[in-house]
């Protein structure tokens, strides 16, 4: 009887493990979580902002070529 006793108590020792570990990994799923949506997000900004200087670019370049065209319209 006593040794019925004892795996119960180690069975539920082992559930409450196993249950420890399941939060303990889920909370630590969530940080990996939200440091990589942080990351992702500032990615983007920088993508966003690299989109910017690169169409701003752009435009200059075509202001550039419509004014030498002007010059040869004139």
């Amino acid at each position: 009887m006593d040794d019925i006793d004892a795996l119960k108590q180690k069975i539920k020792a082992l559930e409450s493990q196993i249950d420890e570990e399941r939060t303990k990994h889920k909370s630590e799923l969530s940080r990996v979580k939200s440091e990589n949506y942080e990351a992702l997000e500032a990615s983007q900004t920088r993508y966003q902002g690299e989109l910017e200087i690169q169409r701003t670019n752009f435009q200059r370049q075509i202001e550039k070529l419509n004014a030498k065209l002007r010059s040869f319209e004139v």
